[in-house]
């Protein structure tokens, strides 16, 4: 294909983009750029590589290696949060003279969501209108501190203040529909500020803020300019307003911008694909690489027919690909969602008999639904589901290490449930269920609020003598312990001194924890720990593995989300439960709505017509990428009936068949 006009060069400066379909050596035309540059004499340490996510981050890092063997770093391939939170970090001392409220310190201590979300709680807890104003509208507080959180990093990331968060929402929502709600709405800009406020004065900064203060403060810094020369950003249709700033900036400080652009993508949250498209064509010499319709150019004709019968608004700068014969697309149909599971499962079958790996066919599901989920992990062994990990929480593990933390410091004022104290014993001692029972329940004094030593036991040869010696170790040493420096060394001793034989899982998940702790410490050094243990237990710090598995080897059951941002495809496609309204979710959520976040939003009324269009848009896309990441065929699986019994009413894949005609389906 050609190139479109647009401003390549400025003196001797050059602005490139590379637009094409997903799966179509967008990726490895950065990785050559970089190269190229390399093999121009350009030095690695003043070339910036901006991707998407840390998984892509690797991947990058390893293709780089792969080119230029022999060549060490410093490779500068990061992502645009870790961009930001480093150019924080190395301008400080020049932030905190421009941000009164801001303490003297070394460095800014950056949130993760988990703190983010406790900031956000102690912060409201302060407020006296926050429980009026969000006592009915339907969430309990750990989601509207989620929702606060959300809210905030989103506005951070376009660039917003936090008044401008509440009076935007205010303005978008359909007051008539539900006046409380859109009271809620505009106290939100409250909640941000509030939170923002007591970042700022701590010192530590949600992503949000992070973004925020980087627009404000260190783009504007001369010096900040002079760290590189050359700007290369993959998948920049992924790009928030306060990152197509600085590409805009770039235009006048950098020798050269490359960007990659994925058509028909950004579906992320902050994602403003539109705005990133116009500043690449308006400013950018734009090529479209010979490979850009992958190696399918059927399903990507196929997906780009889906795309706008969804939403037939979709931009028409999307190119045609390569005229050729579309693909089969077939549907299976059952009338309850678990008849249809069943044919499809009958139909997966038939492709591994045939011999397809199952590597090569992925599931793609509208919402992870634990039911589906399971019952095709039990009738198919090559299926491996990518689900949100766990908190650490739901760990028996950590559980257990939490309630020994409280057992040894009873200047707390805690004292361990039944279940509890039985979880501790089965953990450290490796019990089986009926000698942890009779050991807990015989050591445990719920009314006085004690332990009780091994002599308490009343069947003692039941529970076994060696077990009881261990267990009086334990108590003594329980007992006996006395406030460290830290929580994480607690947990650190604790673990080494009675889990001698612990699991490389045990390991992983007694690092998550110590981190968590120490992460904990750093942001909040005047709260207690039992304020650490309560962050925890509720639920708020996520169990994100060092180690997540090779996805790419096994039959994937995922979001259609979660799939495109693991980078992943495959050669058949299911589409389950096509019928489900949770394939196109509402934008509007309880207390916030991305698109009215962004600078997206025209200002108008975000009533259910335009709620539809915009839904429309993101699905479209998301249908589009999906194609693009198939390569041989592509299943439509509906119900009939409803999980409730009720006829299904979806449009879906009356607008998938009708952009397939012309198609044998069946």
């Amino acid at each position: 294909m050609g190139s479109a006009p647009g401003k390549a060069t400025l003196g001797d400066r050059e602005f490139q983009s590379v637009m094409g379909w997903a799966r179509s050596g967008l990726t490895q035309a950065c990785v050559d750029r970089y190269w190229h540059l390399l093999q121009a004499g350009a030095n690695p340490a003043r070339i910036l590589f901006l991707v998407r996510s840390r998984r892509q981050r690797a991947e990058v890092l390893r293709r780089l290696q792969v080119l230029s063997s022999g060549l060490v770093g410093p490779w500068r391939v990061e992502t645009f949060l870790q961009r930001v939170g480093r150019a924080l970090a190395e301008y400080w001392p020049q932030v905190c003279a421009r941000v009164p409220q801001l303490p003297c310190s070394f460095e800014p201590v950056l949130l993760a969501k988990d703190l983010t979300q406790f900031l956000c709680g102690r912060v409201c807890a302060l407020c006296p209108r926050h429980g009026e104003v969000f006592a009915n509208i339907g969430l309990d507080e750990f989601q509207i501190w989620d929702q606060v959180s959300s809210a905030a990093y989103i506005a951070g990331a376009s660039g917003l203040t936090a008044e401008a968060v509440g009076s935007r929402l205010a303005a978008a929502w359909p007051e008539n529909r539900d006046p409380a709600r859109a009271e809620a709405l505009g106290a939100l800009g409250c909640c941000v500020e509030r939170l923002w406020q007591a970042g700022l004065q701590l010192g530590a900064l949600d992503f949000g803020l992070q973004i925020r203060l980087f627009q404000e403060h260190i783009l504007p810094l001369a010096e900040f300019w002079q760290e590189w020369d050359h700007l290369i950003v993959d998948q920049a249709e992924e790009s928030c307003a306060v990152a197509l700033e600085f590409y805009r900036q770039g235009q006048a400080h950098l020798q050269s911008q490359f960007f990659s652009y994925t058509l028909g993508g950004g579906i992320s949250l902050t994602a403003i694909p539109e705005a990133v498209a116009c500043f690449l064509l308006e400013n950018t010499q734009v090529r479209f690489p010979e490979a850009s319709s992958c190696s399918a150019a059927g399903l990507v004709r196929l997906g780009l027919q889906i795309a706008r019968a969804v939403a037939p608004q979709l931009s028409s700068r999307l190119p045609e690909p390569p005229a050729g014969r579309l693909p089969r697309v077939e549907v299976l149909e059952g009338e309850t969602p678990f008849a249809a599971l069943e044919a499809m499962v009958a139909q997966i079958r038939q492709l591994l008999a045939a011999g397809i790996p199952p590597s090569r066919i992925a599931v793609l599901l509208p919402r992870m639904d634990a039911g589906i989920s399971l019952s095709l992990q039990e009738q198919l062994p090559e299926v491996l589901p990518i689900a949100p990990f766990p908190a650490l929480i739901r760990y028996p593990l950590v559980r257990a290490l939490l309630t020994a933390a409280e057992v040894a410091h009873p200047h707390w004022g805690a004292f361990p449930t039944l279940p509890a104290w039985w979880l501790l014993l089965s953990s450290v001692l490796d019990l089986d269920p009926i000698r942890a029972t009779l050991l807990a329940e015989d050591t445990l004094d719920p009314v006085g609020r004690a332990l009780r030593p091994k002599t308490a036991v009343r069947q003692p040869e039941r529970v076994g003598f060696a077990n009881l010696e261990r267990y009086q170790k334990l108590l003594d040493w329980l007992r006996s312990y006395r406030p460290g420096p830290s929580l994480a060394a607690f947990f650190q001793r604790f673990f080494a001194e009675h889990l001698v034989t612990a699991s490389p899982q045990d390991q992983e998940l007694l690092q998550l924890l110590t981190d968590a702790a120490q992460r904990f410490r750093r942001a909040f050094p005047t709260a207690g720990d039992p304020a650490f243990l309560a962050m925890i237990r509720s639920g708020q710090t996520p169990s994100n593995s060092r180690f997540e598995p090779d996805y790419s080897r096994y039959l994937v059951v995922a979001t259609p989300a979660a799939y495109i941002h693991r980078g992943l495809e495959a050669d058949y496609q299911f589409w389950f439960d096509i019928t489900n309204p949770s394939w196109s979710p509402s934008l509007w959520r309880g207390l916030y709505n991305s698109h009215v976040l962004t600078p997206e939003w025209d200002g108008g009324v975000f009533d259910a017509a335009r709620d539809r269009e915009a839904r429309q848009q993101v699905l479209a896309r998301t249908l589009l990428n999906l194609c693009c990441r198939a390569r041989q065929g592509l299943w439509l699986v509906r119900s009939t009936f409803n999980y409730r019994g009720e006829e299904n009413t979806g449009t879906l894949d009356l607008l998938v068949l009708k952009a397939a005609k012309g198609t044998a389906c069946s």
